[in-house]
Order: structure tokens, then C-alpha cells, then sequence
């Protein structure tokens, strides 16, 4: 499966700043221009999404430059794996990353449904994909937007942006939980192994965690992070209201006070992820509050890949 010249290697944490560096070539090989990767968002991959990761970097034997990173997150809960896949320009590795990846998640489980993603513009990658039966799943952007001189929202009688407390943190999981009941690929997770993975994070921020609350009841959360810091960015990593209070200008008012929190302390831009196919707007709100697509990324699925 791998060529003479080339050899695999387990990826760890310590490999986090190469892996940023091939990150950083593949965006601008696509998006010239794109601004550089950090270490801590390659961190936050190496580190694993939910319950662990299997990553794999394939090396050069001669100079012992690493061409190409697999990783491979299962998600036991919802019975999924998820996996990507990040090569040098020019390496040509398309199909050989492919293999790996799902011989890796065979090894996890062939019961699980396979997700595996790619930059959307990565069409030697894509062509790899649909010749093994993968077809398109889902399309997410990265969005930004520039922060300059934002203030705080005022905050109408009975509304409050709370930061979350250790003592809040069941709150926010079933603020979260029903926020996202409706959500494509959404499966309820249990408190404590949601506890788990939010405190495994990279990046964590405790000042950039609210609960808006109104009238002492939880109706929505954002949550940033410190993964762009590299890049002077802010991160928002999640947000959320529940399904009762959505349509009442909740997102936008937790949106505002994100841009606030980045601008008091000297950020330049506000990043965040979101699915093209999501029905409630989202994309439209970020739009409205100056979001701009930065790249795409796009999952592929075959449900017959644990037989390929």
C-alpha cells in the first residue's frame, strides 16, 4: 500500500507544528492568500474531536519530511467515524491516504457510518472518493468577519449573558442538546461524556463561554475558543438556541457579544463553522453580521465502505 520510499508513522501532538505547516500549504495551494494555520488548531485535531484519535503521518524515508496527514476520530455514541485527510501539494497521495484511512476504520468498527472529509476545491482527492462509491454528504465554510470597534449589546429587562460556571455546565449541555435536537447528524449525547469532551478541548477559553439566559431560564449558548489565537483570530466553536425561543434575534445578540469580548481584548477577525444545509437561518445571520466564506469543507459518504 505504501511505496518503498515511503513509510507511516504514528502522529502525535509533538508533530503538531509540521502538520500546521501542510495545513497552511493546502489552503493556499487552494485559496491563494489563505492566512497561515496555527499550531493550536492542529493541536486541537491531534488532540481528538470526541472520544480519541487514530492519526497516521506518511514520511519521506530519504529526507524524512512528512508528506501526508490521516486522522481518523470515532465517535461511539453516535456510531460514526469521521475522517481527513492533509497532503503536501504535489505529493500525489490521494488514493494511498484514502487506503489507509479506511483500513484504520475498519480496524475501529465496520458498524459505524463513515464520514471523510476534504477541501471542497480538492478534486484530486474528490475524484479518489468517488471512485471508491463516496458521494457528497454535506458542504460546510469556514466563515470571517474583520472586529473593530464592537461595544456590547444593551441587554433588555430579564435577558442575561452569563460566563458558564463548573456549576452551570448541566445547563449548558441541555441548552446545547435541544438547540441542536433538529440539526442534520444530530444524536443526543449523554451529559457525562459530553462533559468529558468539552474538557479534553484545546483551546479552551473560560472567559468566552455564555448562557443567554431570560428570565432566569437558559434560552441559548455560544462558545469560543482560543484554536485561531495563532492568527490573532477569535473562534466561535459553538452556538445555539433552544428550539422554543429561535426566530427572536437570540444568535445575532450572542453573535454581537462575542465580537465584543474579541474586540476588548485587541482580536482582529471572528471565525466559525457552519453547515450550507442548515434550515434555520444560520447562514443567512452570519451573512448579515459581515461573514465572508474563507474556504469549504465537504463530507463524503458510501454506507458499503466497511465492504471496499
Amino acid at each position: 500500500m505504501i511505496p518503498a520510499e515511503l513509510s507511516l508513522e504514528v502522529a502525535t501532538l509533538e508533530d503538531a507544528k509540521e502538520f500546521a505547516e501542510i495545513m497552511s500549504l493546502v489552503d493556499q495551494f487552494f485559496t491563494p492568500g489563505a492566512e497561515p494555520v496555527g499550531e493550536a488548531e492542529a493541536e486541537e485535531i491531534l488532540n481528538g474531536y470526541i472520544d480519541s484519535v487514530e492519526a497516521r503521518k506518511i514520511i519521506d524515508s530519504e529526507s524524512g519530511q512528512a508528506l501526508c496527514f490521516i486522522t481518523v476520530h470515532p465517535d461511539n455514541s453516535r456510531k460514526r467515524i469521521y475522517c481527513d485527510t492533509w497532503q503536501r501539494p504535489g505529493a500525489n497521495l490521494e488514493s494511498t491516504g484514502l487506503e489507509i484511512s479506511l483500513e484504520i476504520a475498519q480496524g475501529i468498527s465496520r458498524e459505524f457510518d463513515l464520514w471523510i472529509g476534504t477541501n471542497s476545491k480538492d478534486l484530486g482527492y474528490i475524484q479518489a472518493l468517488t471512485n471508491r462509491g463516496f458521494s457528497l454528504l454535506r458542504t460546510y465554510h469556514v466563515l470571517k468577519a474583520e472586529i473593530s470597534k464592537h461595544r456590547y449589546p444593551q441587554l433588555e429587562s430579564g435577558l442575561e449573558m452569563r460566563l458558564i460556571s463548573e456549576d452551570e455546565k448541566k445547563i449548558w449541555w441541555a441548552t446545547h442538546q435541544d438547540s441542536f435536537s433538529k440539526h442534520f447528524g444530530f444524536l443526543p449525547r449523554p451529559f457525562e461524556e459530553w462533559k468529558a469532551m468539552i474538557e479534553k478541548a484545546v483551546g479552551i477559553d473560560l472567559n468566552a463561554r455564555w448562557i443567554l439566559y431570560r428570565e432566569g431560564s437558559a434560552v441559548g449558548f455560544i462558545e469560543c475558543t482560543d484554536i485561531k489565537i495563532d492568527i490573532g483570530a477569535g473562534y466561535v466553536d459553538g452556538i445555539g438556541v433552544i428550539q422554543s425561543q429561535q426566530g427572536k434575534g437570540y444568535g445575532e445578540l450572542m453573535l454581537r457579544w462575542a465580537f465584543a469580548y474579541y474586540a476588548s481584548i485587541g482580536r482582529k477577525s471572528l471565525e466559525l463553522n457552519v453547515d450550507t444545509g442548515n434550515e434555520s437561518g444560520a447562514l443567512r445571520l452570519y451573512e448579515k453580521l459581515g461573514f465572508k466564506e474563507k474556504s469549504s469543507w465537504q463530507h463524503f459518504e458510501n454506507k458499503a465502505w466497511a465492504n471496499l
